[in-house]
């Protein structure tokens, strides 16, 4: 069964949430573990961005979501000592939905357990209210009110829009909370102390889109936040993050986007607020910092480092879809100059967004072909 009708029966056996168990007609088991975020990145403010949106910013709901959560394991039979891969997913991500069927395809083929482990104040770690359509309509009517000229702002992306725009100190605190919990994962893992995942292993990542960015920060950090032997493999992500493009009705609207870009490239910033002296210290006393700073744009990431994903022989590759609009091909490969990058173009219409759109007709074939031809390479590579 191919990638479109595997989809129409995943989506009908997971429309209740992350079902446990053996995903039926798959020799697949999905479990459930709790993570401890040991980290506290949280930001103080929102009392500029008024009455209607304070339960954005401040809730003890999502303290408590962001710091004690669910990440889930796709094992198949028999892959004990074998380690794991890490799925990272895509940026301003509420439901893991997508991603089963991505995981099953790296689970079955490789025979290794993958994680979906979501980011910071995304999936299980916000809060439900945040893709709430009654809920979040009446604030795009209210920030496009008090912004008219603001583009592609809708009731899914509302609350990371606000949340970034109020203050964009928020995307790099969270990524720095992410990467250290996932140092924790690898480390558990990797020294067989995992409790789900027995006998240790190597631990390698498959990370899409704003996932991409995170893996090339946890890269290029010295030391690394990665094992030596840590494979690596990209999807429709890899820029620099200047070059990116994230104004999208499901990711973030323009003044959120215009005003994370301005921040981070007019870096260094001294304002009045303590979260900035924070930032200030992990932006330059930390490796991860570091790393994200050169990460920021092609002009820092090549005279901090060089080419850095030039020299990484046979444990990194990328693929990238022709046609992405949020992050362009000529934007990754700038950035990955001397890797492993392949460009494809698929024969069908997507979206990074949704790079395997189910389609009717003979369009379904082209969307199944593209999707095995790249799982069966991430799981060649990733085996």
């Amino acid at each position: 069964m191919g990638y479109t009708a595997t989809e129409r029966d995943l989506a009908a056996y997971f429309r209740g949430g992350m079902t446990e168990g053996l995903i039926p007609g798959t020799g697949v088991r999905l479990t459930a573990e709790v993570f401890h975020s040991a980290g506290s990145y949280s930001v103080s403010d929102g009392k500029s961005a008024g009455d209607l949106f304070r339960s954005l910013f401040r809730s003890r709901e999502l303290e408590l979501a962001n710091r004690d959560f669910l990440y889930y394991i796709l094992s198949p039979r028999d892959s004990a000592g074998k380690g794991a891969i890490i799925l990272l997913h895509g940026l301003n991500e509420r439901s893991w939905n997508k991603y089963i069927q991505w995981g099953m395809r790296l689970a079955s083929d490789t025979g290794r357990p993958v994680v979906l482990f979501p980011f910071a104040y995304h999936m299980n770690r916000s809060p439900r209210g945040w893709i709430d359509r009654h809920l979040m309509v009446p604030l795009v009517a209210a920030r496009t009110s008090a912004i008219p000229d603001t583009r592609m702002a809708t009731f899914v992306n509302v609350a990371l829009s606000t949340r970034m725009s109020a203050s964009p100190q928020r995307f790099m605190l969270s990524g720095y909370q992410t990467v250290k919990d996932l140092a924790a994962l690898i480390g558990s893992i990797k020294e067989g102390t995992h409790p789900q995942l027995k006998g240790g292993g190597p631990v390698d990542i498959f990370a899409y889109s704003i996932g991409a960015l995170a893996t090339q920060v946890m890269m290029i950090s010295k030391p690394s936040l990665l094992p030596v032997e840590s494979r690596v493999m990209l999807f429709c992500g890899g820029s620099a993050f200047c070059m990116m493009n994230g104004t999208s009705k499901l990711i973030m609207d323009s003044k959120a986007f215009e005003r994370l870009v301005s921040y981070y490239l007019e870096w260094p910033v001294k304002d009045k607020h303590t979260e900035s002296d924070r930032l200030m210290k992990i932006m330059n006393d930390t490796p991860e910092g570091e790393a994200f700073y050169s990460m920021t744009s092609l002009e820092r990431l090549s005279s901090r480092q060089g080419r850095p994903f030039s020299h990484t022989g046979d444990r990194f590759r990328a693929v990238t879809l022709t046609g992405d609009l949020v992050i362009p091909p000529e934007a990754v490969s700038a950035t990955l100059q001397g890797a492993d990058l392949e460009i494809w173009s698929p024969r069908y219409q997507c979206t990074h967004e949704n790079p395997f759109p189910v389609l009717p007709g003979e369009l379904s074939a082209e969307v199944d072909r593209t999707f095995d031809r790249l799982f069966t390479a991430a799981a060649a590579f990733l085996s």
